[in-house]
Formats: C-alpha cells, structure tokens, sequence
C-alpha cells in the first residue's frame, strides 16, 4: 500500500479541533492515518491489597483484604511505519486544506504536535481510533443472520474502547450503550479512545527509506482542558 490515501487504514489518530462541538468535520478532516504493525494494549488495574493482622496466628493462614476501587490504568503502545500520505486540515470557518506530505515532515508533525500543549486544538492529539472487526452488537445479538460464520474482513468495524456491553452493564443504568458498538463510518465522526500521547519515537534508516519507522504510547484518560487561548 502507497500510503497516499486513506484507503484500507485500520488506526487512526485525531486533533482536537476535530471534536470542537459544532464544528462541522466530514470526511478524514484533522484525522492522521497510521500504518500499523503491531498494537499492545494494557489494562493494570489498580486494587488496594492489605494483610489482616495476626489473622495468621490465629488460623495459621495469613488473610489479606483487597478493596476493589473501580480504579485502572490503560494503555496503548503503538509500532509501524509512516508513509508518504494525504494530510486534510480545517479550522473553523475556513476552507479545508488537503495537502500530500512525505514520511520526514509527518514525522516532524506529529513529534510537534506531542509536543505542544492541551489547550492548542489544532495541535493536541486527543484521541486514538482503532478498528476490530465485530459480530456480536451492544445486546450480545449478532448483528446479522450470517454474522455467525462470516468471514473476519467482511464483518462491520467498530472502534476499539473500553466500554462494556449494555447486556452487563445495566445496574448503573447504562443498558444501552450502543454507540459504542456502532460500525465506523468513515466520513463521520467516530467515537474512540480519548487522552494524551506520552511518548512519540521515529527512526530513520537508509535501509527503509524513505519509510519511518515509529512507536507510540498512547493513555486513556479524560483530560482537562478549557481552552482560553484559542476560540
């Protein structure tokens, strides 16, 4: 694959200014495309572990307590290759602008983009969108009559996240979330993992060019950010 358009790409990187409420963004409008070769996500929960005391003297098995507090750390590391592609900006109230770039100047964006701040919309990489191929919706049901036996690349694609289905989850009222289930659709806006990038790292090789290799550490998190500097 080229890597000049936006075709067959499964991951996905987003600006913040594409999730701006009401700015209108179609298509793959401040959305970075990312060729991937390998995706590690972690899920490290965090659980307050402590002993009982003496509760080995007195049965002569040692107890410990464990406080489940809802609380986890996730992450995602990201390896793969960057390409010559099509690159589509757009702020508010202008024309969008479609520009080709090559591997060397996307590299330097996104390195520039980890490095500028939260509260630069057309800057801050907020979100991750990673598609999987799915059969079974938010209910537990297929979503079609041959979902069953379908082949893996004609199943719908939905973004990864890490909600769970409204069929476990109705206790807290949140028997739907169907949204989060919905196939990708590729010229609207998708919901995905939200929160920062921690690190960004490239490599250039004269073996590979002129391809760059890049890893990428990405964490979920729902981050602050009301921005004052720019409207």
């Amino acid at each position: 694959m080229s890597g000049e358009n936006f075709a067959n790409f499964q991951v996905f990187l987003e600006l913040q200014r594409r999730n701006d409420e009401g700015l209108n963004q179609a298509g793959h409008a401040n959305r970075i495309p990312l060729m991937v070769d390998s995706i590690t996500i972690n899920t490290s929960k965090t659980v307050m572990n402590m002993g009982v005391p003496f509760s080995g003297a007195v049965t002569g098995e040692s107890l410990n307590l464990a406080f489940d507090t809802g609380m986890a750390q996730k992450t995602v590391n990201i390896s793969g290759t960057l390409l010559g592609q099509r690159i589509v900006k757009k702020r508010d109230g202008e024309a969008a602008k479609d520009i080709k770039m090559t591997s060397f100047e996307l590299a330097q964006l996104i390195h520039s983009y980890v490095d500028s701040s939260t509260f630069q919309d057309d800057q801050s990489l907020n979100k991750l969108i990673i598609l999987i191929p799915s059969r079974v919706d938010h209910s537990f049901s297929y979503r079609s009559a041959g979902d069953e036996t379908a082949d893996l690349l004609d199943l719908p694609k939905i973004p990864f996240t890490f909600k769970n289905r409204g069929y476990d989850n109705r206790f807290t009222s949140q028997d739907s979330n169907s949204e989060f289930f919905a196939p990708f659709v590729e010229q609207e806006d998708s919901i995905g993992l939200m929160g920062f990038i921690r690190s960004f790292n490239t490599t250039i090789t004269g073996a590979e060019f002129p391809a760059v290799q890049f890893t990428l550490d990405f964490e979920e998190a729902f981050v602050l950010a009301e921005n004052f500097l720019d409207g």
